[in-house]
């Protein structure tokens, strides 16, 4: 894979995980918190901090391939994607969502 279209690829996962936690940040800030049970709100939380290692991660990966472009590397045998999605420990979130 050309690393031009890797680093888009990264660029616009990328995009696509700020506008999410926006997406959610708004969410969140229009919920009835005391309506939510505690193990409600700790997964809540937890999920902001899987989000933000998430962002992290693409943005260092975004990095190391800018890094990889100013060093005449032409070519990366694929691309890391980065999807804002419920973890697979939270099946009911899933089963919520189909």
């Amino acid at each position: 894979m050309r690393i031009q279209d890797a680093l888009a690829v990264a660029r616009a996962d990328a995009t696509r995980i700020a506008h999410f936690m926006e997406r959610r940040e708004r969410f969140l800030d229009a919920l009835d918190w005391s309506m939510l049970n505690e193990d409600h709100a700790r997964q809540s939380a937890m999920l902001d901090d899987l989000l933000e290692g998430d962002m992290a991660d693409a943005i260092l990966y975004i990095d190391w391939l800018v890094e990889r472009l100013a060093g005449d590397a032409e070519q990366v045998p694929g691309v890391l994607r980065f999807t804002p999605h419920p973890r697979p420990w939270q099946l009911a979130w899933i089963t919520l969502a189909s």
